[in-house]
């Protein structure tokens, strides 16, 4: 069952990637508080949360309004937060917090544990590619996962960014405008 699960996982995956690659689902932008919708995802990832025992913190504006399409950028945070949280080290700790210049809202998803190789940090978005050289599925992901994140950021115009470094951490980052009226 699981490994049939895990599967149809996948194949939705494929579908949502492949429409999201030739423009058969474009985003629905509108106003939506991301700041609600982090609190919200950690709310839901609680028991994920507390079996990880990871220590989020969260560091952004008590309402930040953007553009864009809530139900996709959903879909990025669960993505970078579930990452951090399958490659926590250190003290276990996932901060996630935003900044604002010039109209656009930068939100960062980082955790301390084990950085990316730098030789692996441009093909992260490729479909498929694993920075576990093994392949293994020991964290049950597909290698699609930041796939369709770049798809889904990127069909908004906006950009995507992934820092690591020894010693540090890793952080994912993603941008959006910031709603007009709400500057």
């Amino acid at each position: 069952m699981d490994e049939a699960n895990k599967m149809n996982k996948m194949v939705r995956q494929l579908l949502t990637l492949t429409a999201l690659e030739f423009g058969n689902d474009t985003p629905s932008i509108a106003a939506f508080d991301v700041t609600e919708l982090v609190h919200d995802l950690i709310n839901s990832s609680g028991i994920l949360i507390q079996q990880n025992a990871a220590k989020v913190s969260v560091d952004m504006p008590e309402t930040l309004v953007v553009m864009g399409d809530e139900f996709k950028i959903e879909e990025v945070v669960t993505n970078y937060l579930t990452n951090a949280m399958n490659h926590l080290g250190g003290d276990h700790n996932i901060r996630i917090w935003s900044e604002t210049l010039d109209g656009v809202a930068k939100i960062h998803v980082y955790n301390n544990g084990t950085p990316i190789p730098e030789e692996d940090l441009p093909n992260l978005w490729t479909k498929f590619y694993k920075v576990d050289k093994a392949r293994t599925r020991e964290y049950g992901g597909s290698g699609i996962g930041l796939s369709i994140v770049k798809e889904i950021i990127q069909a908004h115009g906006e950009n995507i960014n992934c820092i690591s470094t020894e010693g540090v951490g890793t952080e994912f980052i993603f941008t959006l405008p910031i709603a007009k009226d709400k500057e």
